[in-house]
Formats: C-alpha cells, sequence, structure tokens
C-alpha cells in the first residue's frame, strides 16, 4: 500500500506552481489559502432550503477582500481569490450592476466556497462550503480500490487523488473526509466505478465519477464534480454547488441546498 502522509505545503507545491492570476477557479492548488466564489447560481429544483434569491449578472462582477485581493468572475460568475490572508475577512462585490459585502472566516492554508446572490441593493450568501486541511494523506491510480478504501474510512483528513483513473467502486466510511481531487471539473481524477458516501460532513471536489454516486451521510458537500451516473442522495443538509450531474437525479434530503448544478433542473443540459 502506497499511501503517503504529507504536509499541506508540499502538497500545494506538487499540485501547483503557477501564480496566482493564473489559477482556474475550478482547480485551486491543494492548501493555498483561497476562497472559491460563485455569483448568482441558478436554484436547482431539488433546493430543499430558504436561500437568497440570486440576482442575474454573472460575469464583470469584482470580488474584493479587505486586504486587497481582487479577482473579477467569468462568463459562469466564478472567481477565485487567492492567496488571501487567514482570518476574519470581508468581500466587497462590485460592477455589473450588483453591490454589497458578505463577511466570511477562513483558517490559514484552507479553502472555502462560497455561492453569493448580488443586485444593485444587496448581497448575500447561499451557500457555504468549506475544508479541512490538516491531516493530508496522498492517494494514486496504482493502488486498488481496497487500499483506497481503507483511507476513506479514517475520519478527520484530507484525501488528495493524484491525477489518473482510480478502478473500482469507492465508499467513504469515515466521517469529515475531504476527497481533493487533483484537476478541474471532469478534469485528472476520474473513478471508473461507483461512489458511495456512508460518513457524514464529507467533502468531495474535483472529481468525475463515471458510475453512480450514492450519499447516505448527513452535510455532505459535492462541489465542481462531474458524475456521468445517476445521484441519489437522501440525507440530510446536503450541499451541492456547481456540478456537472449528467445521470437521473434523486435528491430528497431535507435541508439540501443545491445551486448551479447543470444537469439538475432547471439547468439540464450537461456539457
Amino acid at each position: 500500500m502506497k499511501t503517503r502522509f504529507l504536509s499541506v505545503v508540499s502538497l500545494a507545491a506538487a499540485a501547483c506552481s503557477s501564480s496566482p492570476e493564473s489559477i482556474d477557479p475550478a482547480n485551486v492548488p491543494f492548501g493555498t489559502t483561497a476562497i472559491v466564489v460563485v455569483v448568482n447560481p441558478a436554484v436547482n429544483d431539488a433546493n430543499a432550503h430558504v436561500i437568497a434569491s440570486p440576482g442575474a449578472s454573472r460575469a464583470g462582477v469584482t470580488i474584493t477582500t479587505d486586504d486587497n485581493v481582487r479577482a473579477t468572475t467569468d462568463a459562469s460568475g466564478i472567481a477565485v481569490l487567492a492567496p488571501v490572508t487567514a482570518g476574519a475577512r470581508t468581500l466587497t462585490v462590485s460592477g455589473s450592476g450588483v453591490t454589497g459585502s458578505a463577511n466570511v472566516t477562513i483558517a490559514d492554508g484552507a479553502l472555502l466556497e462560497l455561492a453569493l446572490a448580488s443586485d444593485a441593493t444587496r448581497t448575500q450568501i447561499m451557500v457555504e462550503v468549506d475544508y479541512k486541511m490538516d491531516q493530508a494523506v496522498q492517494v494514486a491510480p496504482t493502488m486498488t480500490a481496497a487500499e483506497v478504501n481503507a483511507v476513506l474510512k479514517v475520519s478527520d483528513r484530507v484525501v488528495f487523488f493524484a491525477g489518473g483513473h482510480y478502478t473500482g467502486d469507492l465508499e467513504f466510511t469515515g466521517s469529515r473526509v475531504t476527497l481533493f481531487g487533483e484537476g478541474s471539473l471532469g478534469g485528472r481524477v476520474v473513478l471508473d466505478g461507483n461512489l458511495r458516501v456512508a460518513g457524514s460532513d464529507n467533502r468531495i471536489r474535483g472529481t468525475h465519477v463515471a458510475g453512480n454516486l450514492t450519499i447516505m451521510g448527513s452535510g455532505v458537500g459535492l462541489s465542481f464534480s462531474r458524475v456521468d451516473g445517476s445521484v441519489t442522495a437522501t440525507a440530510s443538509d446536503g450541499r451541492l454547488l456547481a456540478n456537472a450531474l449528467c445521470g437521473a437525479d434523486t435528491v430528497t434530503g431535507s435541508g439540501t441546498i443545491a445551486v448551479g448544478n447543470t444537469g439538475m433542473a432547471p439547468l439540464t443540459a450537461c456539457p
């Protein structure tokens, strides 16, 4: 078994050596203190939680932190602020007919994903997805499904998936575990099998699931990922943000927030 226990700093260097200006919003280097912002994403029909209603503007919105990090949203309404200073941060939103600010808190070396509803009169947080970044473990495509599952069963850790194809069905049985994929949406990490999430408060980011995804644990976050097969989520308080969900979806958990997911009504087209 070739599990590697690595520091956040070494994983960040391995993931990307580019400057902050060249960071793909969906492909933030692991270990960078960063805030990924999605402005005015559509609210999916599966949403089961009361959230702020999005405005109309997405592209060309400028977001500035109180420590002077600035980014402008692309056509999808996505921007990345990195690296930011850890602690309490105020984000100011301007341009394209929107205004306002939002307050967040981020730990050193952590990643925060944030959906904002913004128009000419206000800016409000729709959903936050945060990630634990303390204990980091790296897995590789050369490992068997059994070896990877042994890593995913241990709670309170980040599991960095190196790029490549992982064969076999995988299962989260631990809680508060993050699957942090190398590569952007549908990019370098492909799971050639089904993925089952049984533990609670787990996170999945930057991963292409070729099979089916079943979410049974509460408080699970799925973002910037692609699922070719079906998605079944029956647990409460899930967070589905900016994914491509290309098969049938059955999302029935109470308190689920689902915004900006293509392939899920009303955004029926799947790229």
